[in-house]
């Protein structure tokens, strides 16, 4: 082999190795799967895809574990029948009417579907079964309070006065912790 020929067989290499190193770099690489495509839910509550139904963005809004909690979201019913959908956890249910091809807007005055108990502390997340009749899906459901104040209003019974957040919640030096 001449001295150019190996020239060239290094050259290209070295180029190679600086394509390679350049899209590793950049997030271009075949590693890193495109955000794009990756599904999550854009809300606070969950989505997710029954046969019968879709769920989107279904949460829970309370004051506490043991106060009512009303149920939000979205619940569509991909079929050509009424669906009743039962929503289920360990302290309450709730149905939910969805008309044929058409969706129920748990926000709307009209669609209110309320839990006796919540079921877990605001900020935590509660075992919710959902159930057609036809199918069930067992899903964690978030449970929030009226600290967003774009859920106040659905707190059942009314959001307190008081804003729920730390600032109301006496600090450690108030305790005289020795700070």
């Amino acid at each position: 082999m001449n001295i150019a020929a190996r020239k060239k067989a290094k050259m290209a290499g070295l180029c190679a190795a600086v394509v390679a190193a350049t899209l590793s770099v950049t997030g271009c690489s075949y590693i890193n799967p495109q955000a794009t495509t990756m599904q999550y839910s854009p809300g606070d509550g969950i989505v997710e895809e029954m046969d019968q139904v879709s769920l989107n963005n279904i949460l829970i809004v309370a004051e506490s574990e043991n106060d009512p909690g009303r149920i939000l979201g979205t619940v569509v019913n991909k079929t050509d029948q009424d669906i009743t959908l039962t929503v289920t956890t360990d302290q309450a249910s709730a149905e939910v009417e969805v008309p044929a091809n058409g969706e129920t807007r748990l926000q709307d005055s009209e669609n209110e579907a309320t839990l006796d108990q919540a079921g877990a502390q605001p900020g935590m997340m509660v075992e919710t079964t959902f159930d057609t009749g036809e199918s069930e899906l067992t899903k964690s459901v978030p449970v929030l309070d009226h600290t967003f104040p774009r859920y106040a209003e659905y707190i059942p019974g009314g959001a307190p006065e008081t804003p729920a957040n730390p600032s109301n919640t006496p600090g450690a030096a108030e305790h005289g912790s020795g700070h």
